[in-house]
């Protein structure tokens, strides 16, 4: 492997989090290993000193009760692990021994007496089974008797060396298993990256947003990011698709206006036109270019309105006026189709805000109630006070809105009329529902399609007036 591929592995979160674990629990182990090397080489202590403890001991005992009470504490004391037990012999004047701890025990030693043992001298006598070694200390008691006081030789050299090997090699083995327990916990932890940085690699390579990632169901962090992930691919797909939808439309709807607006100059640059044709033909053109900027302007302040660089002239109004201004607006139209407008607004009303936009709300909300109310239909506009809040119904008896569109009625230049048969820009409540936003309202719509619909707006309310 080359360096620049080493490089390149080691700054892998896998790595590291292999890594990680592998150190943390090889480290933990060896530790441990440490922890229990110092205990045993405390425990496994010099058999001397062991049982030079035990003769003084049994010599006190002697000297304070006699040679019987040390009998009785031998006896009482026996111990079941051959390198726990102590041996004990008293032998007398004649050299005979009056007692042995567990003659059985002590069997595979030659534990005859060939001549008078040495006061304060060791003997070592070996095991005719095996290499064990018990080592023998002698020592005077009253009237002429010996006591021996032995123990089999613990090897504490060979016990630890021993217990070295054993914790290398183990230690060997743990970090093998450390580091596949590692890479195993690390590639199981990073499966759901993997998974977002496959999706991520395949809408850069194609373009398309459709990609999403598995989910887990695991309930952890990473589950969670997943699903954040694929709720933000969900929010841009639908973004890039209205972005699509409304450059499609404002293309549509663009196109009309230039095209005529071509026509009438082309029509007004003909030699043969009268004055009066050019001037029909400026005047035609006059209305395009204003129908052109309506939409751009109108495109505009929506952009502002969402971004908070909208301008608002706050000041506190009355909801009946601006209602009443809206309605007298679109009087003559209402007419024209045989459409009762009806008003029921409280008088003391008030809501804070810029009075030309708020009318701009009201206009465009009765606009679109009389543009799809058939003639001798009815719109009603009532306000009054909710909840501490200033509400404003429009309902009309148009011809509704279907339930699948009326999610995206919200939508710049979308328009349910796919067709656009029916005036009209559609912007209108993109350009509503900004508005309303920026006064810190809220906007709902219901409709059922065929029976009418309405329009709720509400505001917080204003000041009381001086």
């Amino acid at each position: 492997m080359s360096l620049t591929s080493l490089d390149r592995w080691r700054k892998k979160l896998g790595f590291k989090l292999t890594f990680w674990y592998a150190a943390i629990f090889v480290v933990s182990f060896v530790g441990l290993a440490v922890l229990s090397y110092v205990y045993l080489a405390t425990s496994v202590r010099d058999n001397h000193k062991v049982i030079e403890a035990r003769m003084e001991s049994l010599r006190a005992l002697e000297r304070a009760e006699g040679i019987a009470a040390v009998e009785r504490r031998v006896g009482a004391g026996r111990a079941v692990n051959q390198f726990k037990a102590f041996f004990v012999r008293v032998i007398d004047p004649k050299n005979e021994a009056v007692f042995i701890s567990r003659p059985r025990l002590w069997g595979e030693f030659d534990l005859s007496l060939s001549g008078p043992p040495v006061t304060g001298a060791w003997q070592y006598l070996a095991s005719r089974k095996d290499g064990d070694v018990l080592e023998v200390l002698t020592a005077n008691l009253s009237n002429g008797f010996l006591l021996q006081v032995g123990k089999v030789r613990e090897d504490r050299k060979e016990i630890l060396e021993h217990f070295r090997d054993t914790i290398v090699g183990a230690v060997s083995g743990m970090i093998l298993l450390g580091l596949g327990g590692g890479a195993f916990l690390a590639f199981r932890a990073m499966r759901p990256l993997r998974a977002l940085t496959h999706a991520a690699q395949s809408i850069v390579a194609t373009g398309r947003l459709d990609a999403r990632v598995p989910e887990s169901g695991a309930g952890d962090e990473l589950d969670e990011l997943t699903k954040l992930f694929n709720r933000m691919l969900e929010r841009i797909e639908a973004s890039v698709n209205g972005m699509r939808d409304a450059l499609d439309n404002v293309a549509h709807d663009l196109r009309t206006p230039v095209t005529r607006l071509r026509g009438f100059l082309e029509t007004g640059l003909q030699a043969e036109t009268t004055l009066q044709q050019s001037q029909e033909a400026l005047a035609n053109c006059a209305e395009e270019s204003e129908r052109i900027l309506t939409l751009l302007n109108s495109l505009m302040d929506i952009s502002e309105a969402e971004t908070g660089a909208i301008r608002l002239k706050v000041e506190s109004l009355r909801v009946a006026d601006f209602v009443a201004d809206a309605v007298e607006l679109y009087q003559y139209v209402a007419e024209e189709k045989n459409i009762s407008v009806s008003v029921e607004c409280a008088a003391d009303l008030l809501v804070s805000g810029d009075r030309s936009r708020l009318r701009q709300v009201m206009a465009n909300l009765l606009d679109n109630a009389i543009k799809y109310t058939q003639p001798g239909g009815k719109v009603a506009i009532i306000g009054r006070q909710e909840d501490q809040r200033a509400v404003i119904h429009v309902q009309d008896t148009g011809s509704g809105i279907p339930a699948e569109e009326l999610p995206n009625i919200w939508t710049r230049l979308y328009r349910c009329d796919k067709s656009r048969s029916e005036p009209g820009l559609g912007l209108g409540l993109s350009l509503v529902k900004a508005i309303v936003l920026a006064h810190q309202g809220a906007l709902v719509a219901q409709s059922t399609f065929g029976q009418g619909s309405i329009f709720t707006i509400s505001f917080p309310l204003g000041p009381t007036l001086s």
